[in-house]
């Protein structure tokens, strides 16, 4: 009859506390929802039993409900309730199904529900593994448009599991051949990343436009300072990845390869110069003090001569 729809609810409820939604449930309640039932929360207790398709279209009402109705939502998706122990079984939509459909719900007047529903599904680390969350990261990476909450969702992964910040570094990457820049929301959360991520984060850094970088310094005032110290304590060699216009952004002088060699040759010139006057130093040196003895050779021959001379005499 109308008006027992709560009372109907109640029932369902009860019926799927301990277990899955039978065929048969499923089919009655989805008619009823179909035909006089218009509020979706009338499909809560069956959700495990709905098609992938029905849930999906569904989600996007169900996050709006209130917080406890959320998270009784997800763990219906996430978990079922068996001989009255969670236990995990094949739902409709895989935990990274679930995270990857709540980041397609795009609604520019509110997001607050989906970010409380994807910081829910972080709640339950059980499901999302780190190697789970790198599919889903590297999935919406490649999604065009990017969703909104895209960069929020790779700070909550490395939240979780810091291990992940060599794969996010990739991410960030790709992102960059994506113009990140130009969708203003997700570029504010790629800076901050960035500035999460440090000193991993530098060499993707460098890989933006000049002017992109300078918008990121202004974003994010300490990036400049703590990149330029960083690129200050690398081998000469490396800067000559870098380009100048980045080097300039950053605040940092590339010394060219001509000038390195003409310095190196004219240190070199200057120091064969000194050796070249040292070494005439030291013959001037040894000819001065050896003439003097030279000379008194002479004189002593000269006498000896002269002795031998007289002695014949």
């Amino acid at each position: 009859p109308r008006g027992a729809e709560s009372l109907v609810t109640r029932m369902l409820h009860t019926l799927t506390l301990d277990a899955r939604p039978t065929p048969e449930l499923v089919r009655r309640v989805r008619e009823l929802y179909q035909r006089r039932v218009s509020d979706v929360r009338f499909l809560i207790p069956v959700l495990a039993g709905l098609h992938k398709n029905e849930i999906i279209t569904a989600l996007p009402q169900l996050i709006k409900q209130q917080q406890p109705v959320v998270r009784e939502v997800l763990s219906r998706l996430l978990t079922v309730q068996q001989g009255g122990k969670a236990t995990s079984v094949s739902s409709p939509l895989s935990a990274t199904e679930l995270l990857m459909t709540l980041h397609s719900i795009e609604d520019k007047d509110d997001m607050k529900p989906v970010i409380r529903a994807v910081g829910f599904c972080f709640e339950k680390k059980t499901y999302f593994s780190q190697e789970q969350l790198a599919i889903v990261l590297q999935q919406l990476a490649e999604q065009s448009p990017l969703p909104t909450l895209l960069m929020r969702t790779v700070m909550q992964s490395l939240t979780l599991y810091p291990r992940l910040v060599s794969f996010v570094m990739g991410i960030l990457s790709r992102l960059i051949t994506k113009q990140v820049w130009k969708h203003p929301k997700i570029w504010q959360g790629f800076v901050k990343c960035c500035s999460m991520t440090k000193p991993q984060s530098f060499q993707v850094l460098v890989q933006l436009p000049p002017s992109q970088l300078e918008n990121a310094f202004k974003i994010s005032e300490d990036l400049r300072e703590s990149l330029r110290e960083y690129i200050s304590t690398q081998p000469a060699n490396q800067l000559g990845n870098i380009s100048r216009p980045i080097l300039n952004a950053i605040g940092m002088k590339k010394t060219s390869k001509k000038t390195k060699k003409s310095t190196s040759e004219e240190d070199g010139s200057k120091t064969a110069e000194k050796t070249k006057e040292k070494k005439k130093d030291r013959r001037e040196s040894v000819g001065g003090e050896s003439k003097p003895f030279g000379d008194l050779a002479v004189v002593a021959a000269r006498a000896r001569r002269a002795s031998s001379k007289t002695d014949s005499a």
